[in-house]
């Protein structure tokens, strides 16, 4: 940057400058990292829209600056300080609930023992310790199996059938396995207690007895079967209660956040600061900015009508950080202004066009994933909700790029008609106006290790080094493109009917 002079080209540069930042979870140290460049560049940066964890980047980013050069030193200290209790990724919380359902079940069920017991019924164990440990293995496997416990019946269904299907063998092979513990551990649990012998020698001096039970049995699963959908919709209520709308509270991640950012700071910082939450009644995406709307539709380009009607000043920007960062699923919505909030990922996970609303010349878009994406790594129904927002997210950025590329053509074409460069231009529809926007992304040529919940280890070093050389290389490319721009001329205006788009 020195030896090409940047902080001389950066500073007569007469465009506005945007960052874009991303969501990605623990691959955010890749934009942390990016920051840093940008401010060891020295460029100054007029705008930063960001969602998700992109929001708590920014946030730091601005907030520990005076100037539209942020700051990013206390940022990439906070990265290398997180781990996941820090930012709320708390486990044992679910082992709190297991307990919980283990204490319940053994006092409810001494409870009943100690009520039969009171009234003659008593049972003993020929050898407890083996009982309660073959007890224990068994909930382990139907713990553990659950799922494959009702492939056996399946497929012995398919063999007195006579059908031509083939069954998975390896499924079967474990759903056999898993039937054989589950049965064989309660058949010996109930073989130990005592009374059990008396019981079969009953049923054989008694066989009407044997088959009044037998009866009972196929009319319970006989009641089971008719009545599945409302035994389900009951257990369903049962499970909801200990339920919560996210995984994890946000209680610790707000607290870190606190530590590092206040309120003030953002709302002094002048960088124009975005952060795009999802309104979870409307389905659609707010915009909390740290500058009053009358100060944001006086700067240079902006929309006036998008700043009053789509922007929104928070009374607390750190909470709407918070709000813009809460992954669904993983962490719980954020009430904020008498509307339920999540991440702003959902509807906008690059969020270009409040950047290009407020003005911007020049858009830096920062994405996490390589551009060939990457491998998905699906263990757990977690796994396949976050893949299926990253792919959520990728659509929703596609959009928006072929909105900004299709515009980009426009101007160009219309520019080289006149004999002008395109940003010498402005193309009316009627409606609205747009500019020539010169965008320029930041990538890893390669996936990035960890996952969306990877926080701390040895991910973060290579992520914000990573970064930053991508920055670097891109920086190079800007500085460029600065030399040669012409920006802060008067633009000729070009007219088209509403609703008309010249064709490719």
């Amino acid at each position: 940057m020195e030896k090409a002079d940047a902080a001389r080209v950066f500073g007569n540069f007469a465009g506005r400058t945007a960052l874009v930042l991303s969501g990605g979870g623990a691959r955010g140290a890749y934009e942390a990292g990016v920051l840093l460049a940008f401010q060891d560049a020295r460029l100054p940066t007029h705008i930063v829209a960001a969602t998700s964890v992109g929001s708590i980047n920014a946030a730091s980013f601005a907030a520990h600056s005076d100037s539209r050069v942020g700051s990013a030193e206390r940022l990439i200290e906070s990265w290398f300080d997180l781990t996941p209790p820090v930012v709320g990724i708390e486990w044992t919380r679910y082992v709190w609930m297991l307990a919980g359902l283990v204490a319940a079940s053994a006092g409810f069920g001494n409870l009943l023992r100690h009520w039969l017991t009171s009234r003659g019924y008593d049972f003993h164990l020929r050898d407890p310790a083996l009982t309660w440990l073959a007890l224990g293995l068994a909930g382990v496997t139907v713990l553990l199996l659950y799922d494959r416990l009702p492939y056996l019946g399946y497929v012995l269904r398919h063999l007195f059938r006579r059908t031509t299907w083939r069954p998975d063998r390896r499924k079967a092979v474990q759903s056999l396995l898993a039937n054989v513990l589950v049965w064989g551990f309660l058949l010996f649990v109930l073989h130990s207690v005592y009374g059990y012998d008396l019981l079969l020698h009953y049923f054989g001096q008694h066989p009407g007895a044997a088959l009044l039970l037998v009866g009972g049995l196929l009319l319970l699963v006989s009641l089971r079967t008719l009545g599945r959908a409302r035994l389900s919709a009951l257990f369903h209520k049962l499970l909801r209660l200990p339920a919560r709308p996210g995984l994890f509270a946000n209680f610790e991640r707000g607290r870190m956040l606190r530590q590092r950012i206040t309120h003030q700071q953002l709302r002094d910082s002048p960088i124009r600061l975005v952060f795009t939450a999802t309104d979870l009644d409307r389905g659609t995406p707010r915009f909390f900015t740290n500058t009053p709307a009358e100060v944001l539709a006086r700067d240079p380009g902006a929309d006036s009508r998008f700043v009053h009607e789509e922007m929104e000043t928070a009374d607390d920007l750190v909470r709407a950080v918070i709000a813009s960062s809460a992954l669904p699923l993983v962490y719980e919505p954020i009430p904020l202004e008498d509307r339920l909030y999540t991440d702003g990922g959902i509807v906008a996970n690059q969020p270009i066009r409040p950047a290009v609303r407020l003005g911007a010349d020049v858009l830096f878009l920062v994405l996490v994933d390589p551009p060939q994406g990457r491998r998905a790594d699906v263990r757990t129904f977690l796994d396949v909700g976050l893949r299926a927002l990253d792919l959520l997210m990728t659509q929703n950025l596609l959009t928006d790029l072929k909105i900004l590329n299709n515009m980009n053509a426009v101007c160009v074409r219309a520019a080289a008609e006149r004999g002008l460069t395109p940003e010498e231009i402005e193309i009316d529809l009627g409606t609205r106006r747009y500019r020539y926007i010169q965008a320029f992304t930041i990538r890893p040529p390669h996936a990035l290790i960890g996952t969306a919940l990877d926080f701390g280890g040895d991910t973060t070093g290579p992520a914000i080094l990573q970064g930053y050389c991508d920055a670097a290389a891109c920086l190079e490319g800007f500085a460029a493109y600065a030399r040669q721009a012409r920006l802060g001329l008067s633009r000729q205006v070009v007219r088209f009917a509403p609703g008309v788009v010249p064709a490719d």
